[in-house]
């Protein structure tokens, strides 16, 4: 029976026997080995990192790391178009303080749904796919949003808008990431760089053209909106302009190979190897290449084994074929007394299981003719796992028993001593965590559920449902036991960072123009947003000092928690100054410590998933962020009624329950990070 994959299918060719796994391990051990004589240190990397390593990073990666960064431009250069134009629209359709935000949360709606659509299509599609799309949807949707003609309109302009931007940040993440080699890594924070020139270009823009076609307060006689107060679509038209010829210099002058990362995921071994060498001899150095370069099994350390479990999705409750000379265990069948399957095969942990290797093919969906629900009985006394690093003591032990299997007199089932592992929480955040064995009875009950699951929407059209089922599993996938704090609390930082950051940000041009001091003295407009421009400017260094921080002994968790911190120290300045000099200090010190922080967090975050769930994974992180910039313009718009200075204070709050977030979650102490890259 054929078993439906959302996640990675794929096909076993070689059935687990005695005879057919006994050579290749002992192979297998032989060439371990002779790594060790070798001095080849084990550290978890598979070859095909390797091989990225010795691309290095040359011409191709460096313009590629420029194109990718001009999808973190364009993301926050819309965000800050939109922070700027918000009190013109509300004089354009005399809109009150409690629903100016509608038009902000519409826009972060609109990223929430773009970050996951665009992340799973980057792990479904490929990731230069979501790569050219982003941006020419970006482009299309702030140039029609200048012609809204009423509030309603404009605030759904914003979010197609924004359900092709919130893609961008996602998805060129992770595709500059899987071509970066290891010591290298570290540059996806400098991306932040275009991030803040984002947001300078976007205040830039508009002091250059906002002032002179909007009412101004000053103004004695009525203003007509319709022919004095479109500053604000000007800004909109220019930055779809200037978006677009982000695409065009994207599709034009280079040429995107797809990730080999990604294509060995989808099973393409050999269009993973055609652009490894292509990507070299645009670097002008040409590789001899061949499949076993682009393996991407971990190597793993001594004594150490693989956890690993298939997704829940797959283990769908049915009956399987048996096979000639197999002993196959069915997930209905009562489970014998005397073996279980956690005795006779060693379990994997789900994102291994995206990648097994030799023998195996893999595909983003489709259907698989093996049962994945079902687990072949192998009869070694010397079975080790094919991809564990295995000395010659451990074929046999003192420790190891044999027991005489109900499932026949010829089934025989070894347990072997637990080799030492290191403690989980002395592990890297992101590195590969040994837990204990799931029950049976769990993983039938999870299998059981996620299979009603499958049946319920059976009804669905295929191109909808898959799609569906392939973002559930990795859902599924990315909660697993082995993840599931680290991911709740990195999620956490991203929401509440986000939600703390937008009440501040989006209501920081009508702070600065009505002043938040008890006096409230008005600006002018040309003053407001140069005001703007200094403190786009001031974040401009947050990017390099995030970049040097995490490289510290400080590492990227306590670099993270401390610029958390110090952005809501500048935020409780800035209510309490009220000298211009003063004010302006503050926000840049607001802008350049949110700027290092989002820089550390946004370089961290992909480092910890692994490649073939991390689009969905950085894309879900990234939705939850929106949701907090969704909700944080109305409530700050609530609380802007009730004072100025009220939404600064809840954003202090916030922030500091983000820094709280931030120290409890494990690893990443040391220099560099402390963390790993999980592929």
């Amino acid at each position: 029976m054929a078993t439906p994959r959302a996640s990675g299918l794929w096909e076993d060719d070689r059935r687990m026997s005695y005879f057919s796994m006994r050579g290749e391990d002992e192979a297998d051990i032989e060439e371990q080995l002779a790594d060790l004589e070798d001095g080849e240190a084990f550290d978890g990397r598979s070859n095909l990192d390797r091989t990225i390593d010795r691309i290095g990073m040359g011409s191709y990666q460096w313009i590629l790391l420029s194109l990718c960064g001009f999808g973190w431009l364009a993301d926050n250069m819309w965000l800050q178009a939109v922070a700027i134009i918000l009190p013109r629209v509300q004089v354009h359709f005399s809109v009150s303080d409690s629903y100016l935000g509608a038009v902000s949360s519409s826009m972060f709606a609109g990223m929430m749904v773009g970050a996951v659509g665009w992340g799973t299509c980057s792990d479904m599609m490929g990731r230069s796919t979501a790569f050219n799309l982003t941006l020419f949807f970006t482009a299309l949707f702030g140039i029609l949003a200048s012609f809204a003609n009423s509030f309603t309109t404009l605030a759904l302009s914003l979010f197609l808008l924004g359900s092709a931007v919130g893609g961008s940040m996602p998805t060129d993440g992770t595709l500059i990431l899987e071509y970066i080699p290891k010591g290298k890594q570290y540059l996806v924070t400098a991306l932040s760089v275009f991030f803040s020139l984002g947001s300078v270009l976007a205040a830039v823009v508009a002091l250059l053209l906002v002032p002179k076609h909007s009412c101004r307060a000053s103004d004695t006689q009525p203003c007509n909106v319709d022919e004095d107060n479109q500053g604000w679509r000007y800004l909109l038209v220019a930055l779809g302009l200037i978006t677009l010829s982000m695409f065009i210099a994207r599709i034009v002058f280079f040429r995107l190979h797809e990730s080999p990362r990604y294509l060995v995921n989808a099973g393409r071994k050999h269009e993973a190897v055609q652009t490894l060498q292509m990507i070299s001899q645009f670097n002008g150095d040409e590789l001899s290449l061949g499949i076993h370069d682009v393996d991407d099994t971990p190597r793993d350390a001594p004594g150490q084994s693989d956890d690993v479990q298939t997704p829940f999705l797959s283990q769908e409750p049915h009956h399987t074929e048996e096979h000639p000379g197999d002993v196959v265990f069915d997930a209905e069948a009562p489970q014998s007394t005397s073996l279980s399957p956690g005795q006779s095969q060693e379990h994997q942990s789900s994102r291994d299981a995206l990648r097994m290797d030799d023998g195996l093919q893999y595909h983003s969906t489709g259907a698989s003719p093996v049962s994945l629900g079902s687990h072949a009985f192998v009869t070694p006394h010397a079975f080790v796992t094919p991809h564990a690093f295995v000395t010659p003591h451990a074929f046999v032990t003192p420790s190891a028993t044999q027991e005489i299997s109900t499932l026949g007199p010829d089934t025989v089932t070894v347990k072997e001593a637990s080799p030492p592992t290191t403690p989980p929480s002395s592990l890297p955040l992101g590195s590969p965590r040994l837990r204990p064995l799931r029950s049976r009875s769990r993983n039938l009950s999870t299998s059981s559920s996620m299979y009603e699951v499958k049946r319920k929407v059976r009804w669905m059209p295929r191109r909808i449902r898959r799609p569906i089922l392939a973002w559930m599993d990795r859902i599924v996938i990315v909660l697993e036991p082995e993840w599931m704090r680290t991911t709740i609390l990195v999620w956490a930082v991203w929401c509440t960072m986000a939600l703390a950051y937008t009440m501040f940000n989006v209501y920081l041009p009508k702070l600065l123009e009505t002043g938040t001091g008890p006096e409230m003295i008005p600006k002018t407009l040309e003053e407001t947003l140069w005001d703007v421009v200094i403190f786009t400017l001031g974040g401009c260094p947050g990017a390099l000092v995030g970049a040097w921080m995490i490289k510290t002994s400080l590492g990227r968790k306590r670099s993270l928690a401390l610029s958390t911190f110090i952005t809501a120290l500048f935020c409780l300045i800035f209510v309490h100054v009220e000298t211009a000099w003063a004010v302006r200090a503050s926000t840049v010190g607001i802008s350049l410590s949110s700027t290092t922080m989002w820089a550390v967090l946004y370089g961290w975050t992909p480092d910890i998933f692994d490649t073939s769930i991390r689009g969905t994974a950085c894309g879900i992180a990234s939705a939850l962020s929106r949701i907090g910039g969704m909700i944080a313009p109305m409530l700050g718009g609530l609380l802007l009624m009730i004072n100025r200075s009220v939404p600064v204070y809840a954003s202090i709050v916030v922030f500091l329950i983000s820094t709280a977030c931030v120290t409890m979650l494990d690893g990443g102490e040391g220099p560099g990070g402390g963390g790993s890259i999980v592929h």
